[in-house]
Formats: C-alpha cells, sequence, structure tokens
C-alpha cells in the first residue's frame, strides 16, 4: 500500500510540474459565459476575456510554444481555437452579437487575426504549414470570409465593411500575397493562388460586384 501511495503521489506531482509549463487565463463578467480550455505540450499560452451574455470560447493547444487570446464582447459570440505544432500564434476579438471565429493551425510559426465587430459576421481561417500569415477584419453585418493556406510564407488579408459580404481565399504553395477590401453590400470575391510568389489585390467597393481570381 505504502508504494502504491508513493508512486501516486509521484505521479500527481510530476502531472502538476509538467502542467505548469502551460498557462492559461480566463476571465469572465456577465451571464452565462462559456469558456474551455485543453493545453498538452510545453509552454503552451492562453488568455480568453468575456464581457457580456452566452458567449462560448473552445481553445486546444497541442505542441510548444503555442500562444493565443481571445476577447469577446457582447452577447452569444463564438470562437474555436485549435493549435497543433510549434510557436503558432492567434488573436481572436469580437464585439457585437452572434459573430463566430474558427481558426485551425497545424504546423510551425503560423499566425492569424481576426477582428469581428457588428452582427452575426462568420469567418473561417485554415493554417497548415510554416510562417503563413492571416489577417481578417469584419465590420458590419452578415458577412463570411474563409482563408485555406497550404505551404510556407503565404500571407492573406480580408477587410469587409457592411453588410452579407463574401470573400474566399485558397493559397497552396509558397510566398503567395492576397489582399481583399470589401466595402458595401453583398459583394463576393474568390481567390485561388497556386505555386509560388503570386501576388492578387481586390477591391469591391459597391453592391453586388462579383471577383474571381486565379493564379498558377
Amino acid at each position: 500500500m505504502r508504494k502504491v501511495i508513493l508512486c501516486a503521489l509521484a505521479l500527481m506531482v510530476g502531472t502538476f510540474g509538467f502542467a505548469q509549463f502551460n498557462d492559461s487565463d480566463v476571465l469572465q463578467i456577465g451571464i452565462l459565459n462559456v469558456s474551455d480550455v485543453d493545453q498538452a505540450g510545453l509552454l503552451n499560452f492562453s488568455d480568453v476575456i468575456q464581457v457580456g451574455i452566452l458567449n462560448d470560447s473552445d481553445v486546444d493547444q497541442l505542441g510548444a510554444f503555442n500562444a493565443q487570446a481571445t476577447t469577446q464582447v457582447g452577447f452569444a459570440n463564438d470562437a474555436d481555437v485549435l493549435q497543433i505544432g510549434v510557436g503558432n500564434l492567434s488573436l481572436v476579438g469580437q464585439a457585437g452579437a452572434f459573430n463566430a471565429s474558427g481558426v485551425f493551425q497545424l504546423g510551425v510559426g503560423n499566425s492569424s487575426a481576426v477582428a469581428q465587430i457588428g452582427l452575426a459576421n462568420a469567418q473561417g481561417t485554415a493554417q497548415i504549414g510554416v510562417l503563413n500569415s492571416s489577417t481578417t477584419f469584419q465590420l458590419g453585418a452578415f458577412n463570411g470570409a474563409g482563408v485555406l493556406q497550404v505551404g510556407g510564407g503565404n500571407s492573406s488579408d480580408v477587410a469587409q465593411v457592411g453588410l452579407a459580404n463574401l470573400s474566399l481565399t485558397l493559397q497552396l504553395g509558397v510566398l503567395n500575397d492576397s489582399d481583399v477590401l470589401q466595402l458595401g453590400l453583398v459583394n463576393f470575391s474568390s481567390v485561388g493562388q497556386f505555386g509560388l510568389g503570386h501576388s492578387s489585390t481586390v477591391i469591391q467597393a459597391g453592391a453586388g460586384n462579383v471577383s474571381t481570381v486565379t493564379q498558377f
């Protein structure tokens, strides 16, 4: 029995010491906010701030030196962050109601920044590879943005101001650069970059504009 107790204590102490390498901070002010953080690995960092009602945040970190910060202010905003790898960075800021953000990072040194201000904006970012960078800014209502980066050193910037704009960006390769700016109502942009070193800039101002860019 003594050996069993000693082994159990050693396991508890070892687990506690390992867990100390990861850091998670959660601040909740309001009613019925929900935050779930799971960390496995070494020196992962997570910071969640929720102010309001029925905001939901889910964070999963597997690896080393991953960092994320999520801030939600308002009503029923939803944010999901999954980081697998080393040195990935995710920043999510939501202010308003019913905004939704999903970030998936698999690899090394990927970075994603998301800002949503308004009502029912939605975005998804997936980064697979090394040193990919993505920023998404949404101001208004019912805007949608999707970014998929597979490779290394790809860069995507999306800014939407208005109502029901939609932007889709796909980058497969290395060192591709895409910039999308949508101002107005129900504009649509699609960008596909395949290969090495492509560059694309799309600016839409008005209503009902449609743009498709494909680069090989």
